[in-house]
């Protein structure tokens, strides 16, 4: 057994969908999150920032000594080079584990430009789904505007803008592609009430804990969890708190 914490890592809020996953299937594993919500979103900068920050961001997280990173956020998992998985311990990037329902036609990627321009799912997708039609659709603003919690109506302009744009309002399914998403998951399927989403959470953190099974590593008794965000704790910690109980909600600070 290892009651070492795990790392999760995310660009601001967006990847506390993750760590909920891994709360409510692994309520016993303690959690080190850090959200840099002081230069978020990420999915619209350089690939040069985003691999300064996420880098930032593991040695935080090493620092607390965890056992395991999970990336959550498909914008950092998508950019960082191979080296930036060479570590002592498992660095785990978003999955793209998702199945798709055998009447699908029409698959649609929602995700932050940075994610979108990897074309990494497109490419992932069409191997593993020849016989659909894909599109991509980058939902510029989409992420900084949840940060912001930005108000319903805001929300869905953003999510219809996109989907109109890039031709992806007769899509059956989709993909979240930015674990921000599926925080406004409502409002998505008001916007596109005909498509299946599918959010890849599960089989992300599944994977990683599917490696510390192997390495009898999973804790054996509950463990603390800590949220750290580089700002903003005002509108991150009401959700933490909602989404997690009375845990510690802290300010962490990256050395770049």
């Amino acid at each position: 057994m290892d009651n070492r914490p795990i790392g999760i890592m995310d660009s601001g809020i967006g990847g506390l969908t993750v760590a909920r996953v891994l709360h409510e299937t692994y309520p016993e594993e303690g959690i080190v999150f850090l959200g840099d919500t002081k230069r978020n979103p990420y999915g619209e900068r350089s690939r040069d920032d985003i691999v300064r920050f996420s880098f930032a961001i593991k040695d935080f997280l090493k620092e607390h000594q965890v056992k395991m990173i999970l990336i959550a956020c498909n914008t950092i998992s998508f950019n960082v080079p191979p080296a930036f998985f060479e570590e002592d311990i498992p660095i785990i990037k978003m999955s793209m584990e998702v199945k798709a329902a055998e009447d699908a036609k029409r698959f649609a990627v929602f995700a932050t430009p940075a994610t979108i321009a990897t074309h990494a799912h497109k490419a992932y997708f069409q191997k593993k789904y020849p016989q659909l039609d894909f599109v991509e659709v980058p939902c510029d603003g989409l992420a900084a505007a949840i940060e912001r919690n930005a108000d319903e109506n805001t929300l869905s302009a953003l999510v219809k803008q996109a989907a109109e744009e890039y031709h992806a309002l007769d899509a059956d399914t989709a993909i979240w592609s930015c674990t921000h998403y599926p925080l406004i998951a409502d409002v998505f399927r008001k916007v596109l009430p005909k498509v299946r989403f599918l959010d890849p959470a599960l089989p992300t953190v599944e994977t990683g804990m599917d490696i510390l099974r192997a390495h009898d590593a999973l804790a054996d008794a509950p463990q603390e969890k800590t949220f750290y965000f580089t700002e903003g704790l005002e509108n991150s910690a009401p959700l933490v708190k909602k989404l997690f109980g009375d845990v510690k909600v802290e300010k962490g600070s990256l050395e770049l």
